[in-house]
């Protein structure tokens, strides 16, 4: 039997990837496809599901055109994908409204007048806290950004919409329609809508907290595994992906879980640390744990029997260099000359090089749409402090990568108080790829930090892994680790040691001296 292969799709905020696998996790080829989300008014932003099935054709299609691969060959496909994006269809599984995406705000009033009435506890109605904590082991924030929120908007806003919605899905849920024909999510991402009874690994739909939502239990997709098979392509999807009908589909799993995955920190307790436009510290755990205050807590994994998966999520990591490369960088072309480098990533690092560690004692916090963990707190926005005409565009970059990693810091002591601490981390997503930034991480953490190889296809390369061991080629979840190597570990420089621990206990203080500013600005006004 010859060579045969696993194709991924990473459905992420920003773009699409397609990356061609052999079986045993080595890259053949990849491919690339931007697309936007649309802010239509303070606290929206959406997408076109359409835009992503035509990311997903176009990039197959080039991927089997790049690799010279036989689509016969090509024993699966499968996904990672944003997770908490909401999708409504109508009963031909066309989208009836723009995706809301997961960074979008709008049902956070609703949330708070509707949902967590009074008497509260830190915000939420103590009553059904309980509720969701003892039946799915956790409970949607203040927010708005989880799917019940959307749901009660939608319902609230545009009955007439309600009406004609057949299915509530995410964006991986989407995809599999669109493959496949079936609905099905799969249990990692069912858990963070919050109307799963995970108790026991039942993993089925809560009548009783869908009821809370407005919902029928018939509006929701089928719960399976992340490494179901699900069915094989449908004629239709094989003709505009170029691939055979022969290909199974393996379900998938969210970025978050999958990128968990591909870090290779899969046994019980190791800790990643995930650079992608969003990004978080995780890792997998046999015995479920939650910290409310700082929405710190386990949420499903790739393999529900064994492990859940603790999280500590933050909203906006690598777009803040996005957002800084789109925005600040000025004059870009003229600066790749004369920095001599192909990619603005890259000249982002070399500027950063060229600014001491604490960058002159500018401090950037990264909340640039509110923030999840360890803040929980939609008003909350970035700013650059302490800025003064003696600062240098070096400076400002610098103080961006180190923002993000006081951040990140902060929320990796959330999870190791909740657990144990770790004497190192492993690091993945696209701003892994960045040495200066790795460096960084192991300065303000104090531990040593190993880079993954290809960090930036960890998603795709741990839920590929996942379908392997789902179609036999793969013989134990353990495996999976064994095809994940490390590129290069990062030791803390103990003299930067000092300046950072001042710096961090000051970057905490911001947010707590400036809470209630930012919710005036932000949210309910002087």
């Amino acid at each position: 039997m010859g060579q045969k292969y696993v194709l991924t799709f990473d459905l992420g905020t920003s773009s699409s990837k397609a990356v061609l696998f052999t079986v045993h996790g080595q890259v053949v080829a990849d491919s690339r496809v931007d697309y936007s989300v649309s802010y239509p008014q303070p606290g929206y932003a959406e997408q076109d599901p359409r835009q992503w099935w035509d990311a997903v054709c176009l990039t197959s299609r080039e991927v089997v055109r790049k690799s010279g691969v036989d689509p016969r060959d090509i024993a699966g496909i499968t996904f990672a994908s944003q997770m908490q994006t909401l999708v409504a269809v109508d009963q031909y599984g066309e989208p009836v409204m723009p995706a809301i995406s997961w960074l979008d705000t709008r049902a956070a009033e609703i949330m708070r007048k509707k949902f967590w009435t009074p008497p509260r506890v830190q915000g939420y109605n103590v009553f059904k806290l309980l509720k969701f904590l003892r039946i799915t082991g956790g409970c949607p924030g203040h927010a708005g950004k989880d799917p019940i929120g959307k749901i009660l908007w939608i319902r609230e806003y545009h009955p007439e919409l309600f009406e004609r919605i057949h299915k509530f899905l995410d964006a991986k849920d989407y995809l599999v329609f669109r493959t496949t024909g079936r609905y099905v999510k799969s249990a990692d991402m069912a858990v963070v809508w919050w109307l799963m009874d995970t108790r026991k690994n039942r993993n089925q739909w809560h009548e009783g907290l869908c009821k809370l939502a407005g919902l029928r239990l018939q509006q929701l997709p089928e719960v399976r595994e992340s490494s179901a098979i699900i069915g094989t392509l449908t004629p239709q999807a094989s003709e505009e992906m170029g691939l055979s009908v022969e290909s199974r589909v393996v379900n998938g799993a969210g970025d978050i879980s999958s990128a968990a995955l591909g870090s290779g920190a899969i046994d019980e307790g190791e800790l990643n640390i995930r650079l992608g436009t969003s990004g978080g510290v995780s890792g997998h755990f046999r015995k479920r744990k939650i910290d409310i205050a700082h929405y710190t807590g386990c949420i499903g994994s790739t393999w529900p029997q064994e492990y859940y998966l603790g999280l500590a999520h933050q909203e906006t990591v690598g777009i803040c260099l996005e957002w800084l490369r789109n925005n600040i960088v000025y004059h870009k072309q003229w600066l790749k000359q004369e920095m001599h480098v192909d990619e603005i990533f890259q000249l982002l690092d070399q500027l950063a090089m060229q600014a001491p560690a604490g960058s002159n004692n500018l401090l950037f916090t990264p909340w640039m749409y509110g923030e999840r963990s360890p803040l929980n707190d939609r008003y909350v926005r970035a700013g650059l402090h302490n800025l003064g005409l003696n600062h240098s565009r070096e400076d400002i970059v610098r103080a961006f990568l180190e923002g993000v990693a006081f951040n990140m810091r902060w929320a990796l002591e959330t999870m190791e108080r909740l657990y144990q601490r770790v004497d190192h981390v492993r690091i993945i997503g696209g701003g892994a790829k960045s040495r200066i930034w790795c460096q960084i991480f192991a300065d303000i953490i104090g531990r040593p930090v190993h880079q993954v190889e290809d960090p930036q296809l960890a998603n795709a390369k741990g839920v590929a892994l996942l379908a392997s061991l789902a179609l036999g080629y793969l013989e134990r979840f353990s495996d999976i680790k064994k095809h994940i190597r490390v590129k290069e570990v990062f030791q803390p420089n103990p003299d930067n040691r000092p300046l950072y621990e001042r710096m961090f206990r000051q970057f905490k203080r911001l947010y707590r001296s400036n809470k209630k500013w930012y919710r005036c600005m932000n949210g309910l006004g002087v």
